[in-house]
């Protein structure tokens, strides 16, 4: 427990809770499967990428989208993926 914080059931030193973090990364990714604009700005600047949907990410979230994430292989079935879930037909956000 960090000093000063009187929650006895936070027992990590994270700026968020692991499940705030989890749902944070998935949120992303789900976002950036279906978006292709999205896709690319999470790639390339993943700091406002994440800002944009109100979620501020730490040094080691960088690190981890920037150097062990394999954009890669996700962008080569991203296409198919957006394509499957005909989003045309449940959300006009893009």
């Amino acid at each position: 427990m960090r000093p000063g914080n009187e929650n006895p059931y936070q027992t990590h030193d994270e700026p968020y809770g692991f499940m705030e973090r989890e749902l944070a990364f998935k949120l992303m990714a789900s976002h950036a499967l279906v978006d292709e604009a999205y896709f690319r700005w999470l790639r390339e600047d993943p700091v406002a990428a994440a800002d944009q949907l109100h979620i501020r990410l730490t040094d080691e979230d960088v690190k981890y989208l920037k150097g062990i994430v394999d954009w890669d292989s996700i962008e080569k079935v991203a296409f198919s993926v957006r394509e499957s879930l005909h989003l045309d037909m449940v959300t006009n956000s893009w």
